[in-house]
């Protein structure tokens, strides 16, 4: 990446990932992108490159189906390529978050961000010192206007008592919610603190897959999902699992390139599956227009996404 991410989980300044290309009897050709986080919980690039060169030159369907659901970034490129998206006449647009980094520079990334209309923010906390960290969270707040939202996201990073004092400065201001306050293991912390406070609370490392946010809901869940689907499997299961439980969606990006990208919002902007923010604000991130696709604006539709850059980032590639 060309501008290396600081979180809670460290410094992240390199991307990896698989592009995927399938072609079938009659010569139609699709891509697909894998772009693992193996610390976020997903499958590593050497368990990702082995399942590919596991198919050999030719691969029936009935293999590609078999994958297993713990391998999540491959089953998304696999039904990517195998079923690409095509544009439909929705007129649907749907806000973006813009993304803050950690530290003071979040004051100068939101002045850019306000003047290119912006009004959802999402800023990465628990990263430098909590005193300071506090004191820049007011310093954003005012220079926010009335009607915009912020969204914190921890990664994780807090302990309980951490997680209380913020969800009590919180409280009364226009956060919208706090995303994976503490570690994603803590379930009962986690319960515990979306049933005591009245901050929308969302899981993010918790529900990496599916199967995990399914497993939360039968919790009784009360806040939001943040479902990243490059990490957890094919687009079409992710709607299903929408429209099927009703549940609070954000969509977000796991740093993928335009490839993945482009899948998600054409399936994001196709129907209503969410009535919040789309977590793609973090544009630039490869330094090359091929990888990047189109800048994202405050509000994104079909038209805006552009068309599906597989052959191009295949071709670069080659």
């Amino acid at each position: 990446m060309c501008v290396p991410w600081r979180t809670a989980h460290g410094l992240w300044s390199e991307r990896e990932g698989l592009i995927v290309r399938l072609e079938d009897g009659q010569g139609g050709v699709g891509y697909g992108e894998i772009a693992p986080i193996p610390w976020f919980g997903t499958e590593t690039m050497a368990e990702a490159e082995a399942i590919c060169a596991g198919f050999g030159p030719k691969v029936a369907d009935e293999v590609l189906d078999a994958v297993p659901a713990k391998f999540g970034c491959v089953r998304f490129a696999l039904a990517m390529a195998r079923s690409p998206l095509a544009p439909t006449s929705s007129t649907i647009r749907l806000p973006v978050a813009a993304l803050l980094p950690a530290g003071r520079d979040a004051l100068k990334v939101l002045a850019r961000s306000l003047e290119s209309g912006f009004l959802a923010f999402k800023w990465k906390v628990g990263v430098g010192d909590p005193a300071d960290e506090r004191g820049l969270f007011d310093d954003l707040l005012g220079r926010m206007p009335e009607h915009a939202k912020l969204r914190l996201d921890a990664n994780g990073a807090w302990d309980r008592r951490q997680a209380i004092r913020w969800l009590e400065l919180c409280a009364g201001r226009p956060v919208e919610f706090v995303e994976q306050p503490v570690a994603a293991l803590d379930q009962d912390t986690l319960l515990g603190l979306a049933r005591d406070y009245p901050v929308k609370l969302a899981l993010d490392e918790s529900v990496v897959s599916l199967a995990e946010a399914r497993r939360w809901q039968a919790l009784g869940w009360p806040g939001i999902f943040v479902i990243k689907p490059a990490l957890a499997g094919p687009m079409a299961e992710c709607i299903e699992w929408i429209l099927e439980t009703r549940a609070d969606v954000v969509f977000s990006s796991a740093i993928e390139t335009a490839l993945g990208r482009s899948h998600i919002l054409h399936a994001a902007c196709s129907q209503w599956l969410t009535k919040r923010a789309l977590g793609f604000g973090a544009g630039g991130n490869f330094g090359d227009p091929r990888w990047d696709g189109p800048v994202l604006g405050p509000l994104v539709d079909q038209r805006a996404i552009g068309i599906n850059p597989g052959e191009a980032i295949w071709n670069a590639l080659s």
